[in-house]
């Protein structure tokens, strides 16, 4: 039985102690509808919530825990089929009425788990096919190491002083001439601010430049990370849909109230890798000119753009605006790693200051370290030389990808060739559509030691498409072949 309805509940009916107790880590590998299924879990086997206990609505809970209100939905929709909620029309989800009383009992009695010291983690290894994650293995290891001990046995006197908040300033001078050479951004260097990555760089926009009572348009689907961002700040997150030619820049007019802000994925869309012609992006740059006197702006993020196997890499949006309304979002983490925690954003000069006094207020949080490294590197030209070798890497591994989906998937799902970056969209076969939706295939993939993202849990709303998304550039070409072939023994 599915949910449709959540929202009608006594909101005191839920236990506040053990709403307290669902925590989400969002750097987890574990998807956060499956963290929640197992928090929820735990709270009713332990007797924490008894039988016929109400949960809260789907709207409340979400808010709570600053998700989308679809992985809420997702949570209980499988909770429901394990037997531990149900749903009474019109009355809303409860905890079953058929688990004996003293439940608490078999809480009590399963294995205790090893105390954790929080400070030691393994590391957690990369699993077929986890999207935008690039090869780790394929890291200049020892041109880095060279580098490093070049700046770091004698390093400048300004390397010892207290950190520019905006960052290492002859790395903001190499980014900007990246970004004039690869990007066509012509930018100076006082506009680049070095960030710790995407997240950092939205959080610090919506200190500065956003407030509660404004609302910011995005993608659908789209990148969920952000929306969760601005949802903690109290930001009105507004979805529209998105074409063949990317956001429908058409629907930003029926918007109510008028966003302050878009965020867009021009180059190559997340996740479905469109990219948007020059005639909707010029349309978008027209509405934040339209609302200029508003302080409209949009924010471009260019994630993966780096990797484009077909001609070069296509203009940024920011190239075309010449009235300063764009805030372009840039990462090293799909170039090299993560764990490097290094990105950047371009700020045009009117928010300069505002971005400033928000970094200086709450700290930079970018790596003081390996700033002076990566600035060197990109000097030495081995930056340049690391993104042209990744990229024949990666397209020879989408290929190889493609080759093995079709040979041993048997049409149940079909990827299409993408002239460029780190992930494809899955589209389901009839036969396998009729059998379960991306979420029980993404369960079953788990079987297979696979993981396959559901692409419906990109969409805020009930319209969301079913796929799947799949990343390669992480594997070599004798563990993606390896890795489709158990992903057909679950499916098949």
């Amino acid at each position: 039985m599915k949910i449709s309805n959540f929202d009608n509940f006594d909101k005191s009916s839920f236990d506040d102690a053990a709403l307290l107790d669902v925590v989400l880590d969002r750097h987890a590998d574990q998807p956060l509808f499956e963290q929640l299924i197992q928090a929820l879990r735990q709270i009713i086997l332990s007797g924490r919530l008894g039988p016929g206990s109400k949960l809260p609505s789907s709207r409340k809970f979400a808010s709570e825990l600053s998700v989308s209100r679809v992985t809420i939905v997702t949570a209980y929709d499988q909770l429901v089929a394990e037997g531990y909620i149900e749903s009474r029309r019109g009355a809303g989800v409860f905890v079953a009425d058929g688990l004996p009383e003293d439940v608490s009992q078999i809480g009590t009695s399963l294995t205790p788990l090893a105390p954790i010291n929080k400070y030691i983690h393994e590391p957690v290894a990369l699993k077929p096919f986890q999207p935008t994650s690039p090869d780790m293995r394929l890291f200049p290891h020892k041109q880095w190491a060279k580098l490093f001990q070049r700046v770091w046995s004698n390093p400048h006197e300004n390397l010892l002083a207290s950190q520019d908040p905006l960052g290492w300033w002859p790395l903001r001078q190499q980014i900007a001439e990246h970004l004039r050479i690869w990007r066509g951004i012509n930018c100076q260097p006082d506009q680049v601010v070095i960030t710790s990555g995407a997240s950092e760089a939205m959080q610090t926009i919506s200190d500065a430049l956003l407030d509660s009572s404004q609302t910011v348009a995005r993608e659908e689907p789209g990148y969920n990370l952000f929306s969760r961002i601005l949802q903690r700040h109290q930001i009105n997150v507004q979805s529209v849909p998105v074409d063949d030619q990317g956001m429908r820049v058409d629907r930003l007019a029926a918007l109510s109230p008028q966003p302050r802000c878009v965020i867009t994925t021009p180059s190559r869309q997340y996740p479905l890798g469109i990219t948007m012609p020059l005639k909707r992006r010029l349309q978008l740059l027209g509405w934040s000119e339209r609302g200029r006197k508003n302080g409209s702006f949009i924010i471009e993020d260019d994630y993966d753009s780096e990797y484009r196997y077909v001609g070069q890499p296509l203009p940024a949006l920011m190239s075309l605006a010449e009235d300063g309304s764009v805030i372009y979002l840039g990462s090293f983490s799909k170039v090299f790693s993560k764990s490097l925690r290094l990105g950047y954003m371009v700020v045009p000069s009117q928010f300069l200051s505002d971005i400033q006094a928000s970094i200086e207020e709450n700290g930079p949080n970018a790596a003081g370290l390996a700033q002076p490294v990566l600035a060197q590197f990109m000097a030495s030209g081995d930056y340049a030389s690391h993104l042209r070798r990744m990229r024949r890497t990666y397209s020879a591994r989408q290929k190889a990808f493609i080759a093995a989906a079709q040979e041993h998937l048997h049409g149940l799902i079909e990827f299409e060739p993408a002239g460029g970056g780190m992930h494809l969209i899955g589209n389901l076969g009839v036969k396998l559509a009729e059998k379960m939706s991306d979420i029980e295939i993404y369960h079953k993939a788990r079987q297979a030691d696979v993981v396959l993202l559901p692409l419906s849990t990109s969409y805020d709303g009930s319209n969301a498409r079913q796929g799947v998304i799949a990343g390669y550039a992480g594997f070599d070409e004798e563990e993606l072949v390896d890795a489709v072939k158990r992903l057909a023994s679950v499916l098949i």
